[in-house]
């Protein structure tokens, strides 16, 4: 029984002790009480209007015959205010009537202590109920504003990586355009100096200029070099594993495709090279050898390695002993699986291939 509940009872126990002349010790009181706290506990542990509304209605009725009923009315009461509608007026009305027809004219006390009772019982559930809408409004904004804080943390959490990721990708392209430069305005202009300087050293008839020629020439030369690896490594490094990923994926035609990308931005060039080779030629294989319809890829980053998968749902497939088929690939038919088992023992990770379910090319590339 709940506190506003119990409070009610002692307030009904209370004023059938000063109110009543009836025998509190008596079978009818006794009996009354313990229909009372059986009625009012099954009618808040069910919550069931029609049961409440009905139960009552019976209580009601009882106590015309039985005037000891009436001094449990609040209690009675207090479950029935609890639900909306014009029936509990009903019944609220066959309450006061029985207590009309039991206590007018010969017990005004009685009357009006249970009729207090009753106004207080129903004061009291107007009140818990206002409480326990105010509590059920006060938890949803608190659900909303908790939810709000997820998607607002969430977005902006997307926001930054996405700033990331466009800083990065401006830089590669930053990268590849000085290398360009570099390459259609210093590199033709030392490759013009080298052939005039060939040119001068071919005409030249002074042999006090030769050496200073033969000088100049080296110095060109290394220069162009020098040039050359500068842009090579501009070029390489300018590369994005990501977006030459969504290119492979968007020329690949054969079957649908799903692709896990998660990676971070600072891949070493080795393994960006090595896994695009290799998910080119995972790819390729499907489309010679397999009847796949669906193809799985996924790229992850983890704290000590590199990972790549390559997953068709092909059933045309049969157990494959990796190391027997890498010794007797042939020449003429492609390098396959021998060129993706090479690629991976130069980042000295490890290939394995299943064939349950389709064929899988699992790789995994430690981090140096």
């Amino acid at each position: 029984m709940p506190v506003p509940q119990f409070i009610i009872f002692a307030y009904c126990i209370l004023s059938a002790f000063i109110a009543s002349s009836t025998n509190l010790f008596s079978a009818s009181y006794i009996i009354m009480v313990v229909t009372s706290i059986i009625l009012s506990s099954l009618s808040y542990f069910f919550l069931n209007k029609y049961f409440t509304l009905i139960t009552s209605g019976i209580y009601a009725i009882i106590s015309f015959a039985a005037p000891t009923f009436i001094t449990m009315l609040p209690l009675i009461l207090y479950n029935v205010a609890y639900f909306q509608g014009y029936h509990k007026f009903i019944i609220i009305i066959i309450f006061i009537a029985s207590l009309l027809y039991n206590c007018i004219p010969f017990n005004a006390l009685l009357f009006f202590t249970v009729l207090l009772g009753m106004a207080a019982a129903y004061y009291i559930q107007f009140i818990q109920e206002r409480y326990n809408k105010l509590l059920s409004e006060s938890h949803k904004i608190r659900d909303a504003t908790t939810e709000n804080n997820i998607i607002l943390h969430d977005r902006n959490k997307a926001l930054l990586e996405k700033q990331d990721y466009e800083i990065y990708n401006a830089t590669l392209k930053e990268r590849n355009r000085i290398a360009r430069e570099i390459h259609d305005n210093v590199g033709h202009l030392l490759s013009r100096s080298i052939l005039l300087t060939g040119v001068l050293e071919t005409v030249n008839k002074d042999n006090n200029c030769t050496e200073l020629l033969d000088n100049l020439h080296n110095s060109l030369d290394t220069a162009m070099e020098s040039i050359r690896a500068s842009v090579h490594n501009l070029h390489d490094d300018s590369i994005s594993l990501k977006d030459s990923v969504d290119t492979i994926i968007n020329n690949f035609k054969f079957c649908k495709t799903n692709v896990i990308y998660d990676m971070g931005t600072d891949v070493p060039r080795e393994v960006k090279f090595a896994f695009i080779a290799i998910l080119k030629e995972g790819l390729n294989n499907i489309c010679k050898h397999s009847n796949a319809t669906d193809v799985h890829v996924l790229l992850r980053e983890h704290p000590a390695m590199y990972q790549l998968i390559i997953k068709d749902n092909g059933t045309n497939v049969n157990n494959i002993n990796i190391s027997k088929y890498m010794h007797t690939i042939s020449a003429n038919s492609g390098m396959g699986i021998a060129n993706i088992y090479s690629r991976v023992n130069m980042l000295g990770g490890s290939l394995q291939i299943h064939t349950d379910n389709g064929f899988c090319i699992f790789i995994t590339a430690p981090k140096t």
